[in-house]
């Protein structure tokens, strides 16, 4: 290396060297420059903080616009994160809510079979076995129920089910430990009733609909809007003075009977575990001592 270039590394280093000493001692009298620039309240010197403030202010604002738009997107990032923490939140209180409700509306349907079922009036010599309703296999052409009673809770067929209100069916099948009720709105279903106030006799027959239809009316038995349809207890199956429905309509369609039970929405019943004569359920009078 020549002397000349030696010289020149040496200047150059010794340069840098005086610059690294001299810059923070230039900062610290610059600073305490502008604070007593700062300081001076005379006219001249107010005018010339001014001025230096209108240039300044621009490009500080074109420089602070980066770092405030970076902080608004961090704050929307945050933002963000922190309602999809509340949405899940929400959504899972809004979850255990719906159960919570549904449990409600469970408790209050059953709370409301209870209260019903304390209010029928029936023989007390009659014996009841209270059972819920475990299943709705019926559909358009098919009205039925399934218990969960039979044979050893001494529910057989014949017997009659009751909701709290009055007669919805009677027991078609009785296993040890499950029955199927047919409901009185089956197509197939007859019931020997009669007119609480006038003992007029007759057949319900189901109709696979709301209403009930009264058939074999005596001629002129003067039947109107509003008469109470009781059972009569004929054939012996069905014990007498059950309440079943009131009469809502006569006309073309014949005598329609309503029943008093909103059937759909009973979820207990009582089934009046009376002891049925064979014959009247077989038909076979064999079987009976003469």
């Amino acid at each position: 290396m020549s002397r000349r270039n030696r010289k020149d590394t040496f200047q150059a280093m010794t340069l840098r060297s005086l610059a690294t000493r001299l810059t923070p001692a230039a900062l610290i009298l610059l600073s305490l420059t502008l604070m007593v620039f700062y300081k001076i309240d005379s006219l001249p010197v107010e005018r010339l903080r001014v001025t230096v403030t209108d240039v300044v202010a621009p490009v500080m604002s074109g420089v602070s616009k980066p770092f405030a738009a970076a902080g608004d997107s961090f704050d929307g990032i945050r933002t963000m994160r922190e309602m999809k923490a509340e949405n899940i939140r929400l959504r899972e209180d809004n979850a255990k809510l719906q159960q919570w409700y549904e449990a409600a509306l469970k408790l209050q349907a059953e709370n409301q079979s209870f209260r019903e079922l304390l209010n029928v009036k029936a023989d007390p010599a009659l014996e009841f076995v209270t059972a819920r309703i475990i299943s709705d296999p019926g559909g358009t052409f098919v009205k039925s129920v399934l218990l969960h009673v039979g044979s050893a809770h001494n529910v057989g067929k014949g017997n009659a089910v009751m909701s709290g209100h009055g007669l919805i069916g009677r027991v078609v099948e009785a296993g040890l430990q499950s029955a199927r009720v047919l409901l009185i709105t089956d197509l197939n279903s007859r019931i020997p009733v009669m007119v609480q106030n006038t003992r007029t006799r007759a057949i319900l027959a189901g109709r696979n609909s709301d209403l009930l239809r009264l058939e074999r009316l005596p001629i002129d038995s003067g039947l109107s809007v509003g008469q109470r349809i009781v059972t009569s207890g004929d054939g012996g199956q069905l014990p007498a003075d059950i309440p079943i429905g009131t009469i809502v309509d006569i006309g073309p369609q014949g005598v329609l009977v309503r029943p008093l039970t909103a059937i759909e929405k009973v979820t207990y019943v009582q089934v009046i575990n009376t002891a049925v004569d064979p014959a009247l359920i077989s038909g076979d009078l064999s079987a009976t001592a003469p």
